[in-house]
């Protein structure tokens, strides 16, 4: 009896043994988590011009365009984010993966890209050159995990748009953008944000957009701002606001209004005084 039961144990065993080496087993096992992403990409080989100009386009004799879509390991995506800057004018990434186990960093170089968008790339930290940088127009890096604006966003005096929505962020200094004066588009919906302030008065002429939905506001002061051409305010969702200083109908004449039964927690005294 006891020789059946070490016979049986020992078949067991060895196909037990023969199954964990098989390749199917194998493959399970080694297999590594990918993640879908999508690039494209530009390349001038004129960099002969020094700041952007609301006219510029890269010329087709001197430029080259670069497209791919695939599902990539992590360290492929972190190579792809490592692209040489030094003749990129337009970088654009984005991802529909979950990208939780997706970690990277990016460094923006002085007066290179003009249009920098990374969309979901598992950014935890962004840098910035030391100079002032006047080739950057668009930088969009939403879908992040970025807790901080990165030191040096006040040196990018060609911005038009500036979208940080779906980060982590829980402050937000409006004085860092001051020399960006021809600024359209501000986003920075589904943050953290407490704080949003402006110490100092401050010009956005043709700002058009300015979206602080879903933050955790319980204040807002816009004495500061000057911003005659804003038409689209989103401030729903963030719950303990209660009034906004300094906010009059004649000061943005171009803004709706806000909505009394709204998902914020108005004043109504002060609500029906600015609509």
């Amino acid at each position: 009896m006891a020789a059946i039961v070490s016979r049986s144990f020992t078949v067991i065993l060895l196909v037990g043994l023969c199954t964990f080496g098989s390749p199917a087993a194998l493959g399970s096992q080694t297999k590594p988590n990918l993640h879908h992403y999508e690039y494209h990409r530009v390349q001038d080989s004129n960099q002969s011009w020094i700041c952007w100009q609301e006219t510029y386009r890269p010329s087709k004799e001197t430029s080259d365009k670069f497209h791919e879509s695939a599902n990539g390991t992590v360290s492929e995506i972190q190579r792809i984010l490592r692209f040489n800057q030094s003749t990129t004018v337009l970088f654009k990434f984005n991802s529909n993966s979950e990208n939780q186990n997706l970690r990277t960093e990016f460094t923006i170089e002085r007066n290179k890209l003009v249009i920098l968008s990374l969309d979901n790339a598992g950014l935890e930290r962004l840098s910035l050159g030391r100079d002032d940088n006047c080739r950057l127009a668009e930088l969009s890096v939403p879908r992040n995990r970025l807790g901080k604006v990165p030191d040096g966003i006040e040196r990018l005096t060609a911005l038009r748009k500036l979208d940080f929505s779906y980060n982590l962020l829980e402050a937000f200094n409006l004085d860092l953008l001051a020399k960006a004066t021809g600024m359209k588009l501000l986003l920075l919906k589904n943050n953290r944000i407490e704080s949003f302030v402006s110490r100092t008065p401050i010009l956005f002429g043709n700002l058009q957009r300015l979206d602080l939905s879903h933050n955790r506001l319980a204040t807002l002061d816009s004495a500061n701002w000057n911003m005659p051409r804003l038409e689209h305010f989103h401030i729903d969702r963030n719950h303990e606001l209660k009034m906004i200083v300094g906010w009059s109908k004649k000061r943005f004449p171009l803004v709706e209004g806000f909505d009394p039964s709204g998902t914020n927690n108005w004043n109504q005294t002060w609500l029906r005084s600015v609509q």
